[in-house]
């Protein structure tokens, strides 16, 4: 029983007997507890006792409470939203409860149904009891995903076979799916566990738990077969536990998720999924139609600029249309004695407004080339932010474009239009 655990049961001890020993209710984050580990294979892979502070690190860690501080029952209610039901809860459980239900913090799981009536398991447990053992946890840096009654540790009846959990003079034992109770482990016939036996029909006991072996000397006296698994617990029965953390007492952050979970297991999500898949796959051929039409305007306009560079130079091989028939124009303007924008005489004309208020000999050399300008300045010259910044907006003004370069030279050009 070794290797890393993923989830971490920690096994409260019972309210009444903090209560006499002097503590708190629920306990603090230096209360010993029993504690076992499942590893990512579903089985037990370590057990032991540790105060909560120092219990082995898990994935996710679940709060055991003590059979006889947790109500849990399984209870028939008629067909009615969720709403309805958690609104119903306190009037349905009120007589089976010892306590005001206005104390309790409840919680219920759907079963299942059951010809017109649906099978609930509900759970109630004191609201303060819950409060101090969560402050605990968050004491001991543990954050609880689940919390539910010890009961859910061990199978439910089944084949005249009964499962009984002992650990630190106290036993444990499931009579139902959503039932139990506990007894006090010591010399003498424990009365509540015979009379069980006898009722059920038990032939076969299960003894879990590090005092498991305590309960073979009974075997006699209760006239059935004894057996110990030598494990603190069966990992597969607390599938069917009733989370108490549910509301108001619902892990952060999992607010969607303690939802959706259980939707997804009772395949309510199926018809959403159907049409989440839907809506992607309408989503998608939209985006590819949508591609299809820019493409075929692309190809449209490509096909129309080479259609009317042909008709203008049908004498000239067509390499890039949109430079070549810039090319063209600069040239019929010169022919017409009309200067372009990037033309030399134009840029070096305004070159010369652009630095008419700059110190004498800032300049250092222009280069012309592919219709831009490039300045080289003295050294220091327009090395600052704001001398440069000043330069580009001036030439803002102008219509020109300024660019400088790492080394201090700056590239002007016309501004695109």
């Amino acid at each position: 029983m070794r290797g890393p655990a993923h989830r971490l049961l920690a096994f409260l001890p019972p309210q009444g007997a903090l209560l006499e020993g002097g503590g708190r209710a629920s306990g603090s984050a230096g209360s010993v507890v029993d504690y076992g580990g499942i590893n990512a294979s579903g089985r037990q892979c370590n057990a032991g006792e540790a105060p909560l502070a120092l219990l082995p690190k898990a994935r996710t860690v679940d709060l055991l409470f003590d059979v006889a501080d947790v109500f849990t029952a399984l209870l028939d209610a008629p067909p009615m939203s969720e709403a309805l039901l958690r609104r119903a809860l306190p009037g349905l459980i009120e007589e089976r409860l010892l306590t005001d239900p206005a104390e309790c913090h409840l919680v219920h799981r759907i079963a299942g149904v059951d010809g017109n009536l649906t099978r609930v398991a509900v759970g109630a447990i004191d609201r303060a009891t819950l409060t101090e053992a969560l402050d605990a946890a968050a004491q001991a840096e543990l954050r609880p995903r689940r919390a539910y009654s010890a009961l859910y540790s061990i199978p439910a009846p089944s084949g005249g076979a009964l499962s009984v959990r002992a650990s630190r003079g106290r036993g444990t034992v499931r009579t139902a799916e959503h039932s139990g109770f506990a007894f006090e482990l010591g010399r003498s016939m424990p009365a509540a566990l015979f009379l069980v036996v006898q009722q059920l029909g038990i032939k076969r006991i299960r003894a879990y738990g590090r005092d498991g072996a305590k309960l073979v000397p009974l075997a006699a006296k209760l006239r059935v077969e004894v057996v110990n698994p030598k494990r603190d617990f069966d990992a597969a029965a607390i599938a069917s536990a009733v989370n108490l953390l549910q509301g108001r007492f619902a892990p952060a952050g999992q607010f969607g998720i303690a939802r959706v979970a259980p939707l997804a297991r009772d395949g309510q999500l199926k018809p959403l999924r159907v049409w989440a898949a839907l809506g992607l796959a309408i989503y998608v051929l939209g985006l590819n139609a949508y591609r299809f039409k820019l493409e075929a305007q692309a190809h449209a306009l490509r096909a129309a600029m080479q259609v009317a560079f042909r008709s203008a130079f049908p004498s000239e091989a067509l390499v890039e249309p949109v430079a070549q028939a810039q090319r063209h124009l600069r040239d019929l303007r010169a022919r017409a004695g009309q200067l372009s924008a990037d033309d030399f005489s134009v840029l070096n004309a305004q070159l010369a407004q652009l630095l008419a208020s700059a110190p004498v000999g800032v300049l250092a050399g222009v280069e012309y080339r592919n219709s831009a300008l490039t300045l080289k300045f003295r050294p220091g010259a327009m090395g600052s932010a704001a001398h440069q910044g000043a330069l580009q907006a001036r030439a803002s003004q102008q219509g020109l474009d300024v660019r400088f370069d790492g080394n201090g030279s700056a590239h002007i050009e016309p501004t695109s239009p």
